[in-house]
């Protein structure tokens, strides 16, 4: 089998089952065959499938009764038209006439293994079918499964996990909820994952991002003509979203010009992490940093430090005058702050001023007991702030509120946003970026071996750096995400910090001149 379709241009956009569903409706409505449509989605597997193994003589297709199942069907009849061994094992479950589905169990001609009704399990003698194949496709359930899965559709998809074979989900991997992204009780665990015109947030979530495997998205012959209009969509990250806003300087400008970014320093035995913010602020452009520092820890930073500018700061009266007389235009508070009142009263001060706030760390953690007085203070800061938690912090922040409540990250994040009148930045191996007004974006490239200490420090100077120097608060989150992961992939395993923050700064050097 070859491709079948004509390429379409790749698009960051992401779409739930609700928001891929009324992309199905608007081109059947333009006229195009919504059988033709699946054919192509059942092949796109097949031609899949035969990737899998080197040498591929039997397959085993498990089914459901709606259109997730009807591709596996199609998928059987590709495969067994080959010379493929195909089993299709299904649910015994009651399929309308004149649908999709009808159609495609008529157009698979060989005989369907049906599961006795009314199983709780799969019957012994037909648990061999997950043993004696060389691989299984799964299209159990679709994408937009909204209850939890038990009974036997349960006990077929612990025989697939369980199977050391490889795996083909179509879609998703069944018991993996398309809107809310997360598991309804027990989900599948694919090796590779074949979806349709565009990817889900899902894939990109976890835990869908880990049951997934590989991601591969096939174009059955729908086009952005079909895509919904009257609602922002969620995006993958890409230097698409961000390319148009990166810094641009006339050969004429002084560093003032470039922006000036505000760190605040901990205390003497805790000022590594804010050095780190204001090194990778150096790095990713700003025109000039300053450390603001106590007395104290002055010669430890001092020690450390060469081109980022150095000024006492005892206090938060001392923090205000800084903010308002330097040309600062972008300040980075938390970074081994430690938690404590003078560090909220900087907070509130940093909101109520013109100078853009980056919110990390210990400035997100001082507010568990008051979580109502920074979403206030966000909602009536003079400019729009950032926030960049990692989940414990997102939750102290926003546990007095109903957003942790919501079905996923992602939903939860676009809540925040919009709640605070901020732009969120929700750390992880699945970061997801939301603007208050409903934008969306989730970062995919970035490795495991991120996860170290001062990782999420580089992060927020980065993103100071950027906003600084012009981009939009929003477009600077989004491109900072994408350079911290990139840097991570560039860089390699093992890496600190120290070599984050000077990658970061090479990675957006290679980027500027390459657009």
């Amino acid at each position: 089998m070859t491709d079948y379709m004509p390429h379409t241009p790749c698009s960051t956009h992401l779409l739930s089952a609700d928001q891929m569903q009324q992309v199905d409706r608007k081109a059947i409505e333009q006229g195009i065959d919504s059988f033709w449509l699946m054919k192509n989605a059942g092949r796109a597997v097949a031609d899949h499938v035969l990737c899998v193994c080197e040498s591929i003589s039997s397959a085993t297709i498990v089914a459901g009764g709606g259109n997730n199942g009807a591709d596996g069907f199609v998928a059987a009849e590709y495969l067994k038209r080959i010379g493929i061994e195909t089993k299709v094992l299904c649910l015994n479950a009651p399929i309308k006439t004149d649908t999709d589905a009808h159609r495609a169990r008529n157009f698979y001609s060989g005989d369907p293994i049906y599961l006795p009704k009314g199983a709780t399990k799969v019957p012994l003698h037909l648990t061999k079918l997950f043993r004696q194949c060389d691989v299984i496709v799964d299209a159990l359930f679709g994408a937009g499964l909204a209850r939890d899965v038990n009974g036997v559709a349960a006990n077929i998809i612990e025989l697939i996990n369980v199977s050391d074979k490889p795996i083909v989900a179509v879609d998703l991997p069944s018991g993996l909820d398309g809107n809310c992204n997360r598991v309804k009780f027990v989900a599948v665990k694919a090796t590779s994952t074949v979806t349709f015109f565009r990817a889900k947030p899902a894939h990109f979530l976890y835990p869908g991002k880990q049951l997934c495997g590989q991601l591969l998205v096939k174009q059955i012959g729908l086009s952005e003509a079909h895509l919904p209009c009257a609602e922002k969509l969620v995006h993958k990250n890409s230097v698409e979203l961000f390319k148009h806003h990166l810094p641009s300087h006339h050969p004429t400008s002084h560093k003032y010009q470039r922006g000036h970014v505000l760190v605040r320093s901990g205390p003497i035995h805790s000022t590594g992490a804010a050095r780190l913010s204001a090194t990778a602020a150096l790095s990713c452009g700003a025109g000039a940093v300053t450390l603001a520092s106590s007395e104290t820890a002055l010669p430890v930073n001092a020690a450390h430090l060469t081109a980022v500018m150095l000024v006492k700061c005892d206090n938060d009266a001392e923090w205000q005058e800084i903010l308002l007389s330097k040309n600062i235009n972008v300040a980075v508070i938390g970074p081994g702050n430690r938690v404590n009142a003078q560090l909220k009263e900087c907070v509130i001060k940093t909101l109520q001023s013109p100078v853009s706030a980056i919110l990390d760390a210990d400035a997100l953690s001082c507010w568990k007991d008051s979580s109502d007085t920074i979403v206030t203070a966000l909602q009536q800061a003079k400019s729009t702030a950032a926030l960049t938690p990692h989940s414990g912090e997102f939750e102290r922040v926003f546990q007095s509120t109903s957003i942790m409540s919501l079905p996923s990250k992602l939903h939860q994040t676009i809540a925040a946003a919009k709640l605070t009148q901020a732009v969120i930045v929700h750390k992880g191996a699945d970061t997801v970026i939301a603007a208050p007004d409903g934008r969306a974006v989730i970062n995919h490239n970035a490795p495991p071996w991120l996860a170290t200490a001062g990782s999420g420090d580089v992060l927020a100077g980065a993103l100071a750096a950027l906003h600084a120097q012009g981009m939009p608060l929003f477009e600077a989150a989004i491109a900072s995400a994408w350079l911290h992961g990139q840097a991570g992939v560039t860089l390699g395993y093992p890496l600190t910090a120290e070599m984050l923050a000077s990658q970061m700064g090479k990675e957006l050097g290679i980027l500027s001149k390459s657009t």
